[in-house]
């Protein structure tokens, strides 16, 4: 018989001074999605630190390939998606409570047209926000979200109606947790700088390409404009900022060098995505113009990074290319990923 009592179990929950880095926002960051899975990570023991090394990944900000979704795969776990069309939530649904109420957690990305007090609700099928959902009783079904009050604790207790049910199109499962890593953050760098390197490189280029050829700023579709905001917030971010607290508490001076610039960058991506957060609201195309130099300034913020990078391993720049496409499908993929309703978008435009 185990020796575990309720006292040593330790909940879910969305706790500031517990979380990497979160200071004002849950957005400190970390997006919706990992802030999910960083709640997972430290209900197993991890620490803030831990969850720093656990979760960053060599850097790939343009992600290759036709997935757009979340990252699933992380040094600490898997995250495992299970996808099913608008207007077959329902058929989630049994497995959701199932996985709930036998203690898993699971990560819902609900369609908006029906999650409870959603922006979209009774309008567009959007799936813009995640939430972790760990409990289920008589009350409904508990969930962890970094919109909610944080008076209350980032928490929301949703009634289980028809419309609750419908909403769960998308879940996700934390599967196969590591222990947490305690390497040295010269460990971390020795196995996250050098892959980084040349995806860094390309990604700058195509950002630098994207400002000044594809987007003249003047006007920026509001669903392509929605994409850029997340994956600036739920990906370029995350990915800087895991980085550089990874790296974090170095002694070797390079080291140092590296966590410092991966942070500036994190931050001026942040600014980025959290002016177009507050530009949604004119649901104007001509307003993101106000967006365009920052893009160049998180440019620059990544060069600076990659120069650090190199002088880490010793090398040169790698060299690259881009012409700002490979950013624009990725853009494209990202607002139908969240905004599609199901179908493909029409042709999106830059001017």
């Amino acid at each position: 018989m185990s020796d575990t009592t309720a006292e040593d179990i330790r909940p879910y929950a969305f706790d500031p001074a517990a979380a990497l880095g979160w200071k004002n926002i849950g957005l400190d960051g970390l997006g919706c999605f990992l802030r999910s899975v960083e709640a997972v990570l430290l209900q197993r023991g991890y620490g803030a630190d831990a969850v720093a090394r656990g979760l960053a990944v060599p850097l790939d900000l343009v992600r290759r390939g036709e997935w757009y979704g979340p990252m699933s795969d992380f040094p600490a776990c898997a995250v495992r998606w299970h996808l099913t069309g608008i207007g077959s939530g329902r058929s989630h649904w049994p497995r959701v409570a199932e996985l709930v109420g036998s203690g898993t957690p699971v990560v819902l990305m609900p369609d908006g047209h029906h999650w409870p007090g959603d922006d979209h609700e009774g309008k567009e099928h959007y799936h813009h926000h995640m939430v972790l959902a760990h409990r289920i009783d008589d009350r409904g079904l508990h969930v962890l979200d970094t919109d909610a009050p944080a008076e209350d604790g980032h928490r929301r207790v949703l009634p289980v109606t028809g419309a609750l049910r419908e909403a769960c199109t998308r879940y996700a499962v934390v599967e196969r947790i590591a222990p947490p890593d305690a390497r040295r953050p010269e460990e971390a760098a020795a196995a996250l700088v050098p892959p980084s390197l040349v995806p860094l490189g390309e990604d700058v280029a195509e950002l630098r390409a994207f400002h000044g050829e594809v987007w003249s700023g003047a006007r920026l579709p509001l669903l392509l404009a929605k994409g850029m905001d997340v994956w600036v917030l739920g990906d370029v971010q995350p990915q800087l900022f895991l980085l550089g607290h990874a790296l974090a508490g170095a002694e070797e001076p390079r080291t140092v060098a590296v966590s410092r610039a991966a942070l500036a960058a994190a931050g001026r991506a942040q600014k980025l995505g959290l002016l177009l957060l507050g530009l949604h609201r004119y649901r104007s195309e001509g307003v993101y113009a106000m967006a365009h130099e920052e893009i160049a300034t998180l440019a620059n913020a990544l060069e600076a990074l990659l120069e650090a990078m190199c002088r880490h391993a010793g090398t040169g720049r790698p060299y690259a290319e881009g012409d700002g496409t490979r950013l624009a499908r990725r853009l494209r993929g990202e607002a139908e990923w969240c905004f599609g309703e199901g179908g493909p978008l029409p042709e999106l435009f830059f001017a």
